[in-house]
């Protein structure tokens, strides 16, 4: 395997190229995006210990998206012939694969089902000289509610920040891409893969993952019933229901901006 060095901004490929390796993260992160009737759409961010470019290669066809380092980014290359050596038969970076794998296949199924409004439209800004930083905090409000949870307050330090229901079969649970598990019982409110904090184009947001019965952003309801999978998250307060209008699920995802 070699080993490659990407600048941060580098395409590595571009949908519809021939596909010949695929790329094991070493460090860095990637962005996968596809062009869809909504305009460009971000599949994923792949980061370390990851694997990207796969699909391609196995199956013999242009590559079906184009991804792009967002941070430096080291990778190794991965050669058809070696691909099950060094993914297939090592257990630690198969369940990550598998992971990265139905996550990237629920975000497709996704943008290729909802309606023409499923998606804010977010119109790309020139990078600015300085970039703004931010502080982002989630903190549960289930001391009103009533509902008989441990309190949740995190700062949020990596996107996206993917939150659903807990689960409990430990072989399913391996293969599961939540940040944040959140444990109920029946009747749910929380689908297992739920919804995901991201930041694209300047603006962050709350992404639905195809859960049942989606969220309430600040009054505004993102669920594919809805007709609607992203929501823009404001400068301060967001208030945040996960389930329906009456789900005890209610967070504030506070965004501070540093500078």
């Amino acid at each position: 395997m070699a080993t490659e060095h990407f600048q941060r901004g580098h395409v590595i490929f571009r949908e519809g190229e021939k596909s010949q390796e695929a790329y094991f993260v070493v460090s860095g992160m990637v962005e996968v995006s596809i062009n869809t009737s909504h305009g460009v759409q971000s599949l994923a961010k792949i980061g370390p210990g990851e694997v990207f470019g796969e699909m391609g290669m196995i199956m013999d066809r242009p590559r079906s998206a184009t991804v792009t380092a967002i941070e430096n980014t080291t990778v190794e290359t991965i050669g058809e012939g070696d691909f099950e050596q060094q993914i297939v038969q090592r257990p630690e970076r198969l369940h990550v694969y598998l992971a990265t794998l139905f996550e990237r296949i629920r975000k497709t199924d996704l943008l290729l089902t909802t309606t023409t409004n499923a998606t804010v439209p977010l119109t790309p800004k020139a990078r600015p000289a300085k970039e703004p930083v931010f502080r982002v905090k989630l903190r549960s409000n289930y001391t009103d509610t009533g509902f008989n949870h441990e309190p949740v307050e995190k700062t949020i330090t990596k996107l996206p920040f993917r939150i659903g229901r807990a689960y409990f079969d430990t072989a399913v649970s391996a293969l599961a891409r939540n940040d944040l598990s959140i444990e109920e019982s029946a009747p749910y409110q929380l689908s297992r893969n739920h919804c995901e904090i991201d930041f694209e184009h300047g603006h962050f947001i709350l992404r639905d993952r195809g859960s049942k019965l989606g969220s309430w952003v600040n009054g505004e309801h993102v669920s594919v019933d809805a007709g609607c999978i992203t929501s823009l998250l404001k400068t301060g307060e967001n208030k945040i229901i996960f389930g329906n209008g009456d789900s005890p699920h209610r967070y504030t995802i506070t965004i501070e901006e540093l500078q």
